[in-house]
């Protein structure tokens, strides 16, 4: 794409950052600021004006799915072909690359990687009564690994930091020296280990470690306010003093402490990287000035100079409920959304989330959805689909697999059992290494995600699994006393990051925002959180939730064009089988619904050459009527005022 394209509809801050020099450039992007958009954009930039080679390119982000989105674009702006593309992947995929590399260059063999770490820390820890808490053992042991701590220090150090366990640190640090001495025997390896292995490779092969370089010259990082001490040595180790570096992160949203990231990393950045620029995305797009002010309220509590803008018009004031227990919050949840449902609007359920701080309070609050006829979107199998795809995973070759297919299609009546059978279709006509049978297409399906059926309703998740995530309608629910901030939170960083943790689940919202909490909870006092102080809103505490009638409203809703386009999105998605963000993502399609393009060119400003090409003849179409509904009422006004 033509480098000055690339430019279009950016605010002078986003443009700053895509066209600044090709030197070190630290960029603060809060949240709804369009930082992927700007980092992706200053990838092709880069390209465009021949001061990047793409197959030089590297692009490290911190979970899959931020790489595929981020691949996606990239490929949309042109820059991602075959013979030029560009890596993305996150710090774990870099280092499984270099290290199969490494080893192959070297005739050696790769060690196989742990698939279950569970079982593997169980028998480390042997009869120890933690064994059959392995995933907290495998918390601290990663935490250890992130902050560079081995076995032997591991005590001392949780020790000094007022870590909490649930055993001693000096039990679990021989667990955790088990568990690496079990390794060693089974010539395996963690994830954290093969960053490790790189980084041991670099400093002991300069040679290798030129190459490393050599490969990789322009270097660009997403969410770097997580990186945490191992990642940080493997990003200076591939740097090797260089400054074309392009390192984006915003400090508001650095949650991951608890899990080993370390936030002074990416705030001392401009002090170790010399001639370092700051630059800053200050603008909003996603919250509404209320939802964004009473986010900023919060945020006030660990920087009082925090600098955000809402770039929306005014909206839904936000709205703060107490109840008196957990079920009485589960059953005012449902009519908060019952009441966003009324405002009108298509399929709102698809556009909503409920956000909690522990995973222990959802199972209350689905039971309450579910019983009030409103769709829970589920990311974990129900029985049923369990069952179906165990079934389909009897089969002991490619023909035996076909032969289910055709039974179940034309005998079953189970939409999940027939589901099944048209995702084992899918399956049975790509191309797979080895044998193909019921045990390869499970695999399959586990590696690929396909087995999260159902995809429409309302998400309920945690705080930290809402970071990267946005909604036009949120409900934060347990803001209270003991949960936000939660009360495991003892030391003055750990307060802090609850505070910025309240911030990101605040900040998921675009439209319309709730905030709930409890009086009690299991019995114990809880009441209204602290945090929320700042936050200009009439409280309101109620023993039973006001009832909002669950029927349509004689009046038809009032469409908008964005409406119009989401329920386009998600019949395209439906049509190709993939995610809605896979055909646009929500930034994209308010910008369509911002701006209005005409033609192709127009649109592809947006969303990018292919992605234009591809979806021009229906989004035009959408746009072009839209148009003509505001000029026609437009004309009618004109009348009648005449």
């Amino acid at each position: 794409m033509d480098a000055e394209q690339l430019l279009q509809g950016m605010d002078p801050d986003q443009r700053a950052a895509v066209t600044c020099p090709e030197t070190a450039t630290v960029l603060h992007a809060g949240a709804g600021s369009g930082k992927t958009r700007v980092l992706t954009h200053r990838i092709a930039y880069r390209i465009a004006k021949g001061t990047a080679d793409p197959q030089r390119v590297l692009a490290i982000t911190f979970t899959r799915e931020a790489a595929s989105e981020m691949r996606r674009r990239l490929k949309n702006l042109g820059v991602s072909r075959d013979s030029q593309s560009v890596t993305v992947g996150t710090f774990h995929a870099v280092a499984l690359a270099l290290l199969r590399q490494r080893l192959a260059d070297t005739h050696k063999q790769m060690p196989s990687i742990v698939h279950n770490r569970t079982q593997l820390v169980a028998q480390a820890a042997k009869d120890h009564p933690m064994s059959s808490r392995a995933r907290e053992l495998l918390t601290e042991i990663d935490w250890a690994h992130a902050r560079l701590i081995s076995p032997t220090n591991y005590a001392q150090t949780a020790k000094r930091l007022g870590r909490y366990t649930a055993a001693p640190h000096n039990e679990i640090a021989n667990i955790y020296k088990e568990y690496e001495q079990l390794k060693v025997q089974r010539n395996t390896l963690d994830l954290d280990d093969l960053i490790a292995r790189v980084i041991e490779a670099m400093r002991a092969d300069n040679a290798y470690a030129q190459a490393v370089r050599w490969r990789y010259r322009h270097i660009f990082v997403d969410e770097a306010q997580d990186m945490n001490p191992l990642q940080y040595e493997l990003f200076e180790a591939i740097r090797g003093q260089r400054a074309d570096v392009f390192i984006v992160g915003d400090p508001m949203q650095a949650i991951y402490g608890w899990n080993g990231s370390e936030k002074k990393l990416f705030d001392e950045l401009p002090d170790k990287i010399r001639g370092t620029t700051v630059l800053r995305l200050p603008n909003n797009y996603r919250c509404t000035p209320q939802i964004l002010s009473a986010a900023t309220s919060v945020a006030k509590i660990v920087d009082e100079n925090i600098d955000v803008r809402a770039m929306k018009s005014n909206a839904e004031p936000v709205i703060l409920r107490g109840f008196d227990d957990a079920e009485a919050e589960a059953n005012g949840i449902v009519d908060c959304l019952w009441q966003y449902a009324r405002l009108g609007g298509i399929d709102p359920w698809q556009s909503a989330a409920v956000l909690v701080r522990t995973n222990i309070q959802t199972e209350l609050i689905v039971d309450a959805l579910v019983k009030n006829n409103i769709p829970v979107r589920t990311s974990r199998p129900s029985k049923e689909l369990t069952s179906a795809i165990a079934d389909a995973s009897q089969s002991t070759n490619r023909n035996e697999l076909a032969t289910w297919v055709t039974d179940v299609l034309t005998e079953s009546e189970s939409e999940v059992q027939r589901w099944v059978a048209e995702q084992v279709q899918v399956f049975l006509k790509l191309d797979h290494p080895g044998s193909v049978d019921g045990r390869t297409f499970t695999s399959w399906m586990r590696a690929t995600s396909a087995d999260q059926l159902n995809t429409d309703g309302v998400e309920v998740l945690t705080f930290h699994s809402a970071k990267g995530r946005e909604w036009d309608c949120v409900v934060v629910a347990g803001a209270e006393v003991g949960l936000m901030p939660h009360n495991s939170a003892v030391s003055k960083d750990q307060q802090d990051e609850e505070v910025r943790l309240a911030y990101v689940a605040l900040t998921r919202a675009s439209q319309q925002l709730f905030v709930t909490w409890c009086e009690t909870r299991k019995n114990r006092t809880a009441g209204r959180s602290s945090l929320l102080a700042g936050i200009s809103s009439e409280p309101v505490t109620e023993s039973a939730p006001p009832t909002f009638k669950r029927t349509k409203s004689k009046q038809p809703p009032v469409v908008s064009l964005e409406d119009d386009l989401r329920t386009w999105r998600s019949s395209r998605a439906r049509v190709i089988k993939q995610s809605v963000e896979t055909v646009c993502s929500d930034y994209e399609l308010r910008l369509i619904a911002k701006q209005l393009p005409k033609t192709t060119e127009e649109l592809a400003a947006i969303v990018g050459q292919i992605t234009a090409r591809r979806i021009a003849p229906d989004v035009l179409a959408i746009v072009a009527r839209a148009e003509t509904k505001l000029n026609t009422k437009a004309a009618l006004a004109t009348n009648i005022t005449t």
